[in-house]
């Protein structure tokens, strides 16, 4: 077990020694950027403990952020901004759209630290959320061709194939009733893995050739066998409505045999897969602690709305399970609600965080935090569409339908599940709108 200086020197070996070295390395050079770009998209899908070290570790802490967190993704994303830094065409842009109104929404939350009883678990989660800006501008520097875009789509491809054989052998083999994956949670796997899906299946329907459209159709298989071994109920409806989504946009876009062909495939193996899952899913949809699950999740969020009215600017960025917990009495109503059922309380028990990402803000980074993340949804959101409309019947255009399908289901699912407060969802969400700023950037390049 390593300790926290020999944790901050492996850090600061990697952050600036490594980092910078490997970005002088592939400066200039396509063929290895890609590599290590393509070597970034599958660490957003490897085993947590295998990429990062965190210091000032506080494993038994039941919040978002459990350290300072040190990231090997961060460090090929420097990589990255160092080899275009030291080598670029004139369409380099150093800054990309939407980074600073990302920033600008760490320092609203950030000044939740004024109201937080524990003001060094805001600054770690300052520093985990703000840092993850370099994946960011990474993924929008990266893209600069169509190419481009298709070593990542094919990278994506792989990783999802890769993780379906992951929760195949943790099913089948381990049989373990609802699989995780390499990730924390099921809720987390199935969400990263239908986001993932989503915007390859609408690449397929548009112009990708024969052999990506194979490629991409088996990732889009994988996922569908991913979410439903995850067995999270929320994201097996989130899923079949959004491909359906994606369906009806990319015939709107243009109708073509392909898109048909596509679509019965799915349609007619879609019905054969939930036949054959049909026993599982009913056992799960069934289960008696979905209505416990449910309760207190209502009563997390009641918490959190206590939490708001006494503290507009938030109480603390990363603090909502210290304020939920004795001595603060917010978590009073979830004890009420425990003894209302029958249940002895237990003293050891921790109350959790609330498992929608929204009130979670609310409650932790108050009206200044949960206004500055609208704001950037909203105006990356904004850009994707436009990019439709502008890259239509292209390429781009069919990548985008399925990046604005999986974003928005993403962001009405994050009203039960908090997954984009976890490393590897969020830097997965931040490279699709490092993408999406590059288009809108190209946009206004043409336009000018």
């Amino acid at each position: 077990m390593l300790n926290d200086w020999e944790k901050a020197a492996i850090g600061l070996v990697l952050y600036f020694g490594i980092a910078p070295a490997l970005g002088f390395y592939i400066q200039g050079d396509r063929r290895l950027q890609r590599r290590l770009f393509a070597t970034l998209v599958f660490m957003t899908s490897w085993q947590i403990n295998k990429i990062t070290l965190m210091l000032d570790s506080i494993d038994w802490y039941r919040g978002a952020t459990k350290g300072f967190e040190l990231d090997l993704m961060d460090v090929l994303s420097i990589a990255l901004l160092l080899s275009n830094e030291l080598k670029h065409d004139r369409n380099w842009k150093r800054i990309a759209p939407g980074a600073l109104l990302y920033l600008f929404y760490v320092g609203l939350s950030a000044l939740s630290i004024i109201n937080a009883p524990e003001k060094v678990y805001t600054l770690m989660a300052v520093w985990r959320f703000g840092k993850a800006a370099l994946v960011y501008v990474a993924a929008f520097q990266f893209l600069q061709e169509e190419e481009d875009l298709l070593v990542f789509l094919r990278a994506l491809s792989f990783t999802l194939i890769v993780q379906m054989f992951v929760v195949l052998k943790m099913k089948y083999k381990d049989h373990v009733f609802q699989v995780m994956g390499w990730f924390e949670h099921q809720n987390a796997l199935a969400m990263w893995a239908y986001m993932c899906g989503l915007a390859l299946l609408a690449t397929a329907m548009g112009d990708a050739s024969k052999k990506d459209t194979r490629l991409f159709m088996v990732a889009y298989a994988a996922c569908g066998v991913i979410v439903q071994s995850a067995l999270s109920r929320a994201s097996l409806v989130a899923f079949g409505l959004s491909t359906a989504v994606v369906f009806v946009m990319s015939l709107a876009d243009r109708v073509t045999l392909k898109r048909v062909r596509i679509m019965a495939t799915i349609v007619v193996c879609g019905a054969i897969g939930v036949m054959i899952a049909l026993p599982t899913l009913m056992m799960r949809f069934g289960e008696e602690r979905n209505e416990q699950s449910s309760d207190l999740r209502v009563m997390l969020n009641t918490a959190a709305a206590d939490m708001l009215r006494d503290h507009p600017i938030g109480v603390g960025w990363n603090n909502f399970v210290i304020m939920a917990n004795a001595p603060y009495t917010y978590g009073d109503v979830i004890d009420d609600w425990t003894r209302s059922r029958g249940f002895n309380l237990d003293p050891d028990e921790v109350h959790p965080q609330p498992e929608s990402h929204y009130w979670l803000i609310r409650a932790e980074n108050g009206w200044p935090g949960i206004i500055g993340y609208f704001l950037f949804i909203t105006v990356t959101g904004v850009w994707c569409a436009r990019g439709i409309w502008m890259y239509k019947r292209t390429i781009v255009g069919a990548f985008l339908i399925g990046v604005l399908a999986g974003l928005v289901t993403t962001y009405i699912h994050s009203n039960v599940e908090r997954v984009l407060t976890q490393t590897k969802n969020l830097y997965t969400w931040l490279i699709f709108l490092g993408f999406i700023a590059r288009i809108e950037y190209s946009r206004r390049l043409r336009a000018a």
